[in-house]
């Protein structure tokens, strides 16, 4: 009996992981991810053209052997190990001409324009301004150059894209198989997503400033980077208590995010409020990059054949009520 139970249980642990990383999916949501990343990513490249040469020329704030030894990159000892493209350009023309270059590529990947090979390409420039100065990155970073070495594996050009137009250009209109990459991408985009609601969650759970209610107000209070002036709050004793109230149902929905994502249920309701949670976040902190992107990464969990299924029955549905409400006509 006990020899049985423990078979069941290795049975049932390795099917669900089979079922949760081994499967063919629809291409089409790693192509809407294509999207998002690619319109975040250009916005991301786009940020460096005005002030490019000052901090990466020669004669600027961080030239490549500074950036070296602020690392620690420069001494053998310490193992640390940076690349970027941009570590090959020492004058303000070379730097314009790889800039230029990255933001072509980035483009391309986003429309989808010979996907494979312009997903590589935008993925290393990514990865090139972030490892340029690492000391300068955000909450952007460590997010966004992950999704694209994911979507690199998959075919995220299968949909809304150059490719498939040029596809339907050439008569080839069938419809794009089931992949395992796709699949596969999609899972490491919800992984990826769930451990960041959480490491956020939990960095908050260890400040007390979230637990007394009072961050949202520093964070509000802030003129530096904010969107919008929402000092306001403050004047009264009811709007300070909106305040508290933010503060505590921030750090409540990054941790209900994390854990009921997975339940299907929870996802149309999750994902419409992770919209409200993170216009709000990027209006009062400024990193509205970061609040794009997280709303645009729910959407790898929106189960989009379960959509076109209702819709299609819906317009079977329409379709019959139609048949049936047309009068028989009556034979001789």
């Amino acid at each position: 009996m006990l020899g049985t139970y423990f078979n069941q249980f290795t049975e049932a642990i390795s099917s669900g992981w089979n079922h949760f990383w081994f499967q063919r999916d629809n291409p089409k949501t790693v192509s809407i991810l294509r999207i998002v990343a690619g319109v975040v990513a250009l916005l991301y490249a786009l940020t460096f053209t005005s002030e490019l040469a000052i901090w990466f020329a020669d004669g600027g704030v961080l030239p490549v052997d500074r950036t070296y030894r602020l690392t620690g990159a420069s001494d053998p000892q310490a193992r640390v190990f940076y690349w970027s493209i941009f570590y090959l350009a020492h004058t303000s023309t070379q730097l314009y001409l790889i800039h230029a270059a990255g933001l072509i590529s980035i483009l391309l990947f986003a429309v989808g324009f010979q996907t494979r090979i312009t997903s590589v390409i935008a993925t290393l420039f990514v990865l090139s301004y972030a490892e340029r100065a690492p000391m300068l990155m955000g909450v952007l970073e460590p997010l966004l150059c992950p999704v694209m070495i994911y979507l690199c594996l998959a075919p995220c050009g299968a949909y809304f894209s150059v490719d498939a137009w040029l596809r339907s250009r050439k008569g080839d209109t069938q419809e794009v198989p089931a992949s395992f990459t796709a699949h596969l991408a999609t899972r490491l985009i919800q992984v990826h997503v769930v451990a960041f609601y959480w490491m956020m969650a939990f960095a908050k759970l260890g400040n007390p400033v979230w637990w007394n209610g009072e961050a949202m107000w520093w964070l509000i209070a802030q003129p530096d980077n904010r969107l919008i002036d929402l000092t306001f709050l403050g004047g009264s004793e009811g709007s300070r208590l909106i305040v508290f109230a933010w503060t505590h149902l921030v750090v409540f929905f990054e941790l209900a995010f994390g854990l009921l994502i997975w339940f299907r249920i929870w996802r149309p309701l999750l994902v419409a409020l992770a919209v409200f949670h993170w216009v709000g976040l990027g209006l009062v902190t400024g990193h509205w990059e970061f609040a794009i992107l997280m709303i645009g990464l729910s959407l790898a969990f929106a189960p989009w054949e379960a959509l076109e299924v209702t819709s299609e029955n819906s317009a079977q549905s329409e379709e019959s009520k139609t048949t049936a409400a047309e009068p028989v006509k009556a034979g001789a």
